[in-house]
């Protein structure tokens, strides 16, 4: 289930609305409640906030589903203008009183990428421009006043799909709709992400720029993550 996680932190930090005066990248910590096929499951925390000069975003996910418990923790680091600095992800997965462990640390300079598993460590060369999951989307929504009809289409580095080349990763503006949010409803603004044929991902942000909802599906599994 793990690989449900990676792709959903761009929707969680695409914060911001079409009726909103946002100029600048919000920051801040949300809690969510997390639910798999309308069963609640666990907890996420995402934070976006500047260190030094840079952006860090943090995904943290806490999972129990009875005879599996999983925990993930997942940081981007990319500077202001969101050029990718670091990736890092920890994944802790306890099953049948067996741990198993995962550690990916990516870091970036320009074209190349020195991507550390634990088990080994690989220099990688990417021709193409590539982001990651963090500000970009967010930055480039801004700039477009989030229009409805908006489409912003990039590469994404992900090395859980691929560690050698990057994904596409497609979001849109599709307008306001009612979404019933903890049995009261709201008027969100819906943005829409596709990421190659793996999954679709839709998320739903209020006027003041907080993700209320953001809803995955992958194969047959429904994932939701609601604010608390």
């Amino acid at each position: 289930m793990k690989r449900l996680f990676p792709a959903m932190m761009l929707l969680l930090l695409c914060t911001g609305a079409c009726q909103t005066k946002l100029t600048a990248i919000p920051t801040g910590t949300w809690k969510y409640r997390l639910l798999v096929n309308g069963a609640e499951i666990g907890k996420a925390v995402v934070t976006n906030d500047v260190v030094a000069t840079n952006f860090v975003n943090t995904l943290t996910m806490e999972m129990d589903v009875g005879y599996i418990k999983n925990s993930t923790r997942q940081i981007i680091t990319e500077t202001q203008d969101c050029k990718p600095l670091k990736l890092e992800v920890y994944n802790k997965t306890t099953q049948n009183n067996k741990v198993s462990e995962i550690k990916t640390i990516a870091k970036f300079n320009g074209s190349r990428v020195d991507l550390d598993t634990g088990d080994s460590k690989t220099q990688i060369v990417i021709d193409e421009p590539f982001v990651l999951e963090g500000n970009y989307f967010m930055q480039e929504l801004i700039k477009a006043r989030f229009k409805p009809g908006t489409i912003i289409k990039s590469f994404v580095y992900e090395p859980s799909v691929d560690i050698e080349t990057p994904i596409v990763m497609v979001v849109k503006v599709i307008g306001r709709e009612d979404i019933s949010i903890n049995g009261t409803m709201k008027n969100l603004l819906h943005l829409g992400c596709s990421v190659e044929n793996l999954k679709n991902i839709d998320t739903y942000i209020d006027d003041n720029g907080v993700a209320q909802k953001t809803v995955i599906i992958l194969l047959n599994n429904k994932l939701e993550m609601i604010l608390e």
